[in-house]
């Protein structure tokens, strides 16, 4: 009976080889992670997007309201403020926000432009380089 204990220790019978994973459970485990992260990779760009679009429109908010502080107070329009004379609308489109203290903030998801409003200030449209998604804003003094 001591000779059968060794050999089983060693070779391995099925009592003592149950502690382990078998190829097959390892490979449905791993089909189930590929699944999960090829759901998930489109859900995240997604967000990523729409997180970059949100970061955007922040910082034109944040521009408009220091242009149009700056236009109210002066009654003129600042010429440190890039904007659009219905002369040549393409040299127009800005990438990247120069604040009127210097600061820069580069776009990161589209482009926009700015163009006087009829002694009402300013008018700032934002347009994605999506073009599939919906990430349109338009800020001027009558919205």
């Amino acid at each position: 009976m001591a000779k059968f204990y060794k050999c089983a220790r060693k070779h391995g019978n099925r009592k003592t080889r149950g502690k382990g994973f078998t190829l097959a459970e390892l490979l449905i485990v791993v089909a189930i992670i590929a699944v999960l992260v090829a759901i998930s990779i489109p859900i995240f760009t997604s967000q990523l997007h729409k997180a970059r679009v949100a970061t955007d429109w922040a910082n034109l908010r944040a521009y408009y309201a220091e242009i149009q502080a700056d236009f109210i107070s002066t009654g003129e329009y600042n010429d440190k403020v890039p904007y659009e004379d219905n002369k040549n609308f393409k040299d127009f489109i800005l990438n990247e926000i120069t604040f009127l203290n210097g600061q820069k903030v580069k776009m990161r998801e589209g482009f926009f432009w700015v163009k006087p409003n009829a002694e009402k200030g300013y008018t700032i449209a934002y347009y994605c380089n999506n073009s599939d998604a919906e990430c349109t804003l338009i800020l001027d003094s009558y919205s």
